[in-house]
C-alpha cells in the first residue's frame, strides 16, 4: 500500500463495516469484488446484497475458466439481520478496515460450456451439469477507497442518495474446481454500497474496471437514468494512490451480429488535469444475466471478461453493460450494420 491517504471522499475506513437499515423497503447493503488474473486468463466477480427489509439476501458468483467455460450460481437464502456479509455459502470478512478482506466461497455452481444459453437462465440452469467449487482469496487494498457516504452527485464515485466507494485491490488465494486447483493472483476493483436500491431505476449503465497493477488503474462509469436523460460521468485514474478524476468519458461499443452482447469498447477519457488516455477493450468471455420484476421493464446484464489496452500496457478486467429492454433495439440494429454505437 501507498502512503497516499486511505480515502478519497467523505468516507472513512469503518465504512466497510456494516451500516444501520433504514425504513426503505428496497434497502440494501452489498459488497461487490471483481478479480482476474492475467497471467492465467481466469477470473470473475462475487456480490453479496443484503435486502434486510424484505428478507432475503441476493448471492452471485460468476467465474471465467481459461477454457472459456463458466461458473455461475446464485441464491437469495433468508436473512432477518444485516450483521454480516454471509449468504448460500459466500461470506466476506474486514480483517483490516479499509485495507485487508477476505472473500470466502463453498458450494454447487453451474458449469457452462456455452454462457449465451443464459438467454433461458432457467433452461440453462437445468440444463447444465454441477460442481463443487470452494474459493478461496485474502483481498489487499493497491489504493483508496472512492466515493461518498451520501450519494452526492458531482463526486468521483457515486450512486445517488446511497453511500458508496469503490477501491482497487490485488486478490490472491486459489479456486478449486471439482479436482482441479487454480492458484489466483488477480487485480480488479471492488465496491460496496448501503441504502435503496432499485434494479429497475436504472435505464442503461455502462461501467468498465481496468486494473493494470498497483501503479494503475481505470474506473470509468457512465448512467443514464431514462431514455432521455443526459449519462452522469463518474472514474477516476488512480497511478500509485493518486487519484485524478475525469471530467469526460466517451465511449463507442461494437455488438455481436443480431444481438446487444458487446465485443469491443473503445473509450477516449480527460481527466480534470486535461490529460487524455485512450483505453480499448476486447471481450475475451460474455456471459448474459437479467433482472425481472412484475410491472416492471426486463433489465438485460452483460457481464465480460475483457482484455484491455492503454498504450503498451495491458489487462484483463471486467466491462458491464446494463440496459432496459427498450434500450436494446439501438443496439441490435446498430449490430446488423457492423456499426458501433456512441455510449
Amino acid at each position: 500500500m501507498t502512503s497516499s491517504p486511505a480515502c478519497v471522499g467523505n468516507l472513512s475506513p469503518i465504512d466497510d463495516f456494516m451500516h444501520p437499515v433504514s425504513d426503505h423497503a428496497s434497502h440494501n447493503e452489498s459488497m461487490f469484488f471483481n478479480f482476474f488474473d492475467d497471467e492465467r486468463q481466469l477470473g470473475g466477480f462475487v456480490r453479496i446484497g443484503n435486502r434486510v427489509n424484505e428478507h432475503h439476501a441476493e448471492m452471485t458468483v460468476c467465474l471465467f475458466l481459461p477454457s472459456g467455460e463458466v461458473l455461475l450460481q446464485w441464491g437469495k437464502p433468508r436473512i432477518d439481520t444485516n450483521d454480516a456479509f454471509d449468504a448460500a455459502g459466500m461470506r466476506f470478512d474486514v480483517l483490516e478496515p479499509g485495507y485487508r478482506l477476505a472473500v470466502r466461497y463453498e458450494g454447487d455452481v453451474v458449469r457452462l460450456t456455452n454462457p449465451d444459453e443464459m438467454r433461458e437462465p432457467g433452461k440453462a440452469m437445468r440444463g447444465n451439469p454441477r460442481v463443487g467449487i470452494a474459493l478461496r482469496l485474502d483481498v489487499t487494498a493497491i489504493g483508496p477507497m472512492i466515493g461518498d457516504s451520501e450519494g452526492r452527485p458531482g463526486s468521483i464515485i457515486f450512486l445517488d442518495g446511497v453511500g458508496h466507494y469503490q477501491q482497487p485491490i490485488r486478490a490472491v488465494g486459489d479456486l478449486v474446481v471439482g479436482e482441479i486447483r487454480y492458484a489466483v493472483d488477480a487485480r480488479g476493483v471492488r465496491d460496496h454500497s448501503w441504502g435503496p436500491r432499485l434494479w429497475h431505476s436504472i435505464h442503461r449503465d455502462r461501467s468498465i474496471w481496468a486494473s493494470f497493477g498497483p501503479d494503475l488503474t481505470v474506473i470509468a462509469c457512465k448512467t443514464w437514468l431514462s431514455a432521455t436523460a443526459r449519462p452522469d460521468e463518474m472514474g477516476c485514474i488512480v497511478e500509485n494512490g493518486t487519484v485524478t478524476p475525469f471530467r469526460r468519458i466517451e465511449m463507442h461499443s461494437t455488438y455481436r451480429p443480431e444481438t446487444y452482447y458487446h465485443d469491443s469498447v473503445v473509450l477516449d477519457l480527460e481527466d480534470s488535469g486535461g490529460r487524455r488516455f485512450h483505453l480499448t477493450g476486447e471481450v475475451l468471455g460474455y456471459v448474459p444475466l437479467r433482472h425481472r420484476k412484475e410491472g416492471q421493464e426486463t433489465i438485460y446484464l452483460g457481464q465480460a471478461m475483457t482484455r484491455f489496452r492503454l498504450g503498451e500496457r495491458q489487462t484483463i478486467g471486467l466491462s458491464e453493460y446494463f440496459d432496459a429492454v427498450s434500450a436494446t433495439g439501438a443496439l441490435l440494429e446498430a449490430s446488423r450494420r457492423s456499426e458501433p454505437v456512441a455510449e
